[in-house]
């Protein structure tokens, strides 16, 4: 039987480790202006979770260059409603002041999405 000071120290080691994974993860970051690249092996089991803000500027960042298989949560940061367009993958998602949007990207190419309430308010998502 397992005693409970062994459970603590698996547990213990494994949140270590994940601290471990994050800190190296974080120094594969790049920015640039208005876009935001994010560089890696690829081999983590854990997909990767990019964030686009909405605010009264439109989206930031507005180009955004991710991996096959990586989530992009689009977060409504605006006192007004915004209306999200991805007219290539068929979405047409409402994001009230607050709410949030997720999409998982399956398949690389070029996907340009806009706001349906506010047409200059345009970004670029580049999946490799």
């Amino acid at each position: 039987m397992i005693n409970g000071k062994i459970i603590a120290g698996i547990i213990i080691s494994v949140l270590i480790i994940l601290g471990v994974y994050f800190f190296v993860s974080v120094g594969n970051v790049q920015q640039s202006g208005n876009s935001i690249k994010v560089t890696g092996t690829g081999s983590s089991v854990i997909e990767d979770t990019r964030t686009i803000e909405i605010t009264s500027n439109g989206f930031f960042p507005g180009i955004v260059t991710i991996s096959v298989g990586d989530n992009v949560t689009f977060i409504n940061k605006d006192t007004e409603e915004h209306w999200l367009i991805l007219e290539i993958l068929d979405i047409s998602q409402e994001l009230p002041q607050g709410d949030t949007y997720s999409f998982v990207f399956n398949e690389a190419g070029t996907f340009e999405y806009y706001d349906n309430l506010n047409k200059d308010f345009t970004g670029t998502i580049f999946v490799e």
